[in-house]
This record gives structure tokens, sequence and C-alpha cells, in this order.
């Protein structure tokens, strides 16, 4: 990679919850360039953060080992400037440092929800409206409501979930699911694209909790973190509410 694309995608870090990095560490730069390389490919299944990617919306942030604090300094910042442009229709990348104790999948998806729930605890302006076991659920933090895709180099199968050589969470505001021409979600042809897209892609079948927001079978929760099997997830989600 060219150091000048690498000065371009370095102006959109949320460092210490500032915009833009002076500097990075060698695990940085190797996990964000892993990451784009991977989402740039042609057949990556969503178009959508391929799309963002390649149009320069997204924004980063790293969390390393030893001090995770700046994850909600900076989704603080995120959430403020996603309110005015040109942010509008960003998501935000937020990767980590690799950690040799998430050794397997489990141990991924325990520290998947340990980052969002400590992030729950440090807002400010908690959503307590809805617990997660309501279709109409999603992740909030100051009051925007967020899809989180849970990346992670412990998926064998599910392919299209490793985006590099430590886990990713990417913050998708639920208003970019919105058709900003008619305001209305996204129509279910778009979506049924994505699913094909993601069969051809990790060669086995879109997990069965995979649904469309708001239905009332459906479980937003059951799709952040999804396990690299197609067995449904049961039991109640491990992330706890401030109701």
């Amino acid at each position: 990679m060219t150091a000048a694309i690498i000065a371009d995608w370095t102006t959109r870090v949320l460092q210490h919850g500032e915009l833009g990095a002076s500097q990075l560490d060698g695990w940085e730069i190797e996990a964000y360039e892993q990451y784009s390389a991977k989402v740039r490919t042609p057949d990556y299944p969503c178009f959508f953060g391929q799309g963002a990617e390649a149009r320069g919306e997204m924004l980063y942030c790293f969390s390393n080992k030893d001090n995770n604090d700046d994850l909600t300094v900076n989704l603080t910042t995120f959430v403020n400037l996603i309110a005015v442009a040109p942010y509008e229709r960003s998501s935000l990348a937020a990767f980590f440092e690799p950690d040799p104790t998430i050794s397997n999948h489990e141990s991924f998806v325990t520290r998947f929800w340990e980052v969002l729930q400590t992030l729950h605890e440090h807002d400010p302006l908690p959503v307590g409206t809805r617990a997660p076991d309501d279709p109409l659920w999603e992740f909030s933090f100051q009051q925007c409501e967020m899809f989180v895709v849970g990346a992670s180099p412990t998926y064998q199968r599910r392919r299209s979930r490793d985006l590099g050589p430590g886990m990713v969470l990417v913050f998708q505001p639920r208003s970019l699911f919105i058709d900003p021409a008619t305001l209305q979600p996204i129509a279910a042809p778009m979506r049924q694209r994505l699913h094909k897209r993601m069969l051809a892609y990790d060669g086995m079948p879109v997990h069965p909790d995979i649904g469309f927001y708001g239905q009332s079978t459906n479980r937003e929760w059951k799709q952040y973190a999804l396990p690299d099997d197609n067995e449904p997830l049961m039991g109640m989600c491990p992330f706890h509410t401030r109701l």
C-alpha cells in the first residue's frame, strides 16, 4: 500500500477522540491493510461496506490490549460526527490488537459482549426503553442505535466475518439502513441479493438467525457475533441493559 493511500485513510482515524492520526503502530497499519484488502475484494458479500470503503466514508479507531478506554471516547466523537455532513453516511470500524487469549470462537464471543457491555456502562445517555429480546432492540450509544458486526480470525468457516489479525467491531448506525431518497427501509430484494453473495463467499447457507429488523421473530443481537456454524443461538442475550 502506498504512502499516499495510508495518509488518506489516516485522516479518518479517531485517536483519543480527535479525527486524524499523526502516528500509528505497526499492528494498527497491518490491521487496516488486511481489512481494506479483504473488503475491497470484488466478491466480498457486503456491498454496503465495500462501497463505504471505496468512497472514503469509513471511520476507524484502534484499541490495544492494555487500554480500551479510548473506544468510549472515540465512539462519542463518532456519534457527534455522523450528525453532520460529510459524515452522515459513515460507519466506524474499531480494530483490536491481536490478543492470544482469544484462542477460540467462544472466547471471541465472550470478549465481544464484554466490549459492548462496557460501552453501555459508560454511556451517559443510555436508551432504556427496550431489552435485547425485543425485535426492535438495537445496541445504542449516546442514543444512537447501531447494528454491530463482530469479526474475528476465530471464524474458520464463515470467512466473511474474518477481517484481519485481530477482533474488529463495525458500528453501523441504523440510519444507514434507510434509503436517503425514499426514507424507507432498504428493500427486501437488496437484502436477498446480499444473502446470495454471502452464500457464494462463505460456501455455507446464511445463518438461520439472520433476519430483518422489526420482524416479530427477529432478534438483532443474535446477528452481531454469529456462530461459526449454522446452529441457531439459544438462551438469553449476554448483554444487560440498564433498565
